[in-house]
């Protein structure tokens, strides 16, 4: 590759992802324009087209080849010659300056199986820049990967054979849990597991430390969105793609992603500082209250530019930083404004009974002010210890929200009656429009209230 192709390619590649799978092949595209946003990326089915055109179309044209999908060295081997890839000279011939960098224009990186990569040597031999697993696969390996390639500078034969073996515990941890009662094992890069912060159907979650510095991190699984759903697989990218671009402003921050198995999944930083029911518990002041309203007014307000509602806004799901900063944490049910959080398969209600907008618990579609709505049911909780509307099962729970009156504050508080009644309100056309007019409504009554926490 030219200087001067590298060069362009750097803030804009042109990467070509050949895999059959429609859902591999987007989220391979999220974890790609999550590093160069600009980069000219073209999603290519090889059922669709021979090989031979593929490599005849973009061939010419790409910076990147990703290849997916091949089952053996024979399959692989001829592929690579289709796309123009010509074995690298032996080592004998390395002292005279031909040791080989493929002829093709774009270095070919496989992503295999693990049959597959049990011969990463050979394929490399063959003229692949890089083999990597295929459902091992980290976002931040397959960026530097590429990014080094980009640069002409590819990776020793020691670093690309370290990615190749599953079982190699200094390069990946194995992540241990059952689904429908079958026992599934996961294979992290640079993640070892330490100990399960949750297990439900939705999603599987670990605290886990990074192998290359021991940082603490915490791996999510979200086991409602395997990548070979496409359509679930596009809103796992789409909410990947804005929330980890938001690095930690008001939500939890995205330290990398990849691909395990059948499923995305996303590395995130660890909030020791717990969360607001654990701050609740302990008891929390008046001021302290509106105080946290606000932080989860602007924290609403940068996850709703997105064009997304959280969906589960509980105390839960509502995390602090050691400098006392708000982040939210578990978009797996986030949905676009305009749209019904519903399971697909199911027909349920998605979210939090207690916390549940009456439009989220109609199964009608919903924007930000559903969250707003919840943020108002947390308020309520936070000033009196008790939630607004209870019941013994999550259907009356629902009902109440639907039909029930706005309880009124201790009087004490009821200076913070109209606050609660335009959060609470039934119809969403009453409540604040946006999360920005709820934080500015709270400045007074903040400014108002003592400077205390607790």
């Amino acid at each position: 590759m030219s200087s001067e192709s590298t060069n362009s390619a750097a803030g804009s590649p042109r990467i070509a992802v050949i895999a059959g799978a429609i859902g591999y092949r987007q989220v391979l595209t999220a974890f790609l324009r999550s590093a160069w946003p600009a980069a000219a990326i073209e999603e290519i089915d090889p059922f669709s087209q021979t090989m031979r055109g593929a490599g005849m179309v973009f061939g010419a044209q790409a910076d990147v080849l990703l290849v997916a999908g091949l089952g053996t060295p024979a399959e692989a081997i001829s592929a690579l010659g289709r796309l123009g890839v010509v074995p690298r000279a032996p080592p004998e011939r390395a002292e005279t300056g031909d040791a080989m960098q493929a002829v093709h224009v774009a270095p070919v990186v496989l992503l295999a199986s693990q049959d597959l990569a049990s011969h990463a040597q050979a394929l490399i031999e063959a003229g692949a820049a890089a083999v990597l697993l295929k459902d091992a696969l980290s976002r931040e390996t397959l960026v530097g990967l590429i990014g080094g390639l980009l640069k002409g500078t590819p990776p020793s034969m020691e670093s690309l054979l370290a990615h190749t073996n599953a079982g190699n515990e200094s390069q990946f941890g194995i992540f241990k849990f059952s689904v429908e009662h079958e026992r599934v094992l996961l294979a992290v890069d640079n993640v070892r597991p330490l100990a399960t912060l949750a297990a439900n159907p939705m999603a599987q979650v670990f605290l886990g430390e990074r192998l290359t510095d021991g940082k603490r991190v915490v791996v999510k699984f979200p086991l409602s969105t395997p990548y070979h759903d496409t359509g679930l697989a596009r809103q796992f990218c789409d909410r990947y793609l804005y929330l980890s671009g938001l690095d930690g402003r008001h939500v939890v921050r995205y330290l990398d992603a990849g691909i395990s198995g059948s499923w995305p999944y996303v590395v995130l930083e660890y909030l020791p500082a717990g969360d607001l029911r654990q701050r609740m518990a302990a008891g929390i002041t008046t001021s302290a209250a509106l105080r946290v309203l606000a932080q989860i007014g602007e924290a609403l307000a940068t996850l709703h530019a997105g064009g997304f509602a959280h969906m589960d806004i509980k105390p839960e799901n509502i995390f602090f930083r050691a400098d006392g900063s708000l982040a939210l944490i578990d978009f797996n049910i986030s949905t676009v404004f305009g749209r019904v959080a519903r399971n697909r398969l199911t027909g349920d209600v998605l979210g939090s009974p207690f916390y549940m907008s009456p439009e989220q618990g109609r199964g009608a579609p919903v924007d930000g002010r559903s969250d707003l709505y919840s943020a108002g049911i947390i308020f309520f909780e936070m000033l009196t210890g008790e939630r607004p509307y209870a019941g013994e099962n999550s259907a009356q729970v629902i009902f109440r929200h639907l039909h029930d009156e706005v309880p009124l504050l201790p009087r004490r508080i009821r200076d913070l009656q109209p606050l609660v009644d335009q959060l609470l309100a039934k119809d969403p056309a009453e409540r604040f429009a946006t999360a920005g007019d709820l934080v500015a409504a709270l400045r007074p009554f903040v400014a108002s209230q003592p400077d205390e926490t607790r």
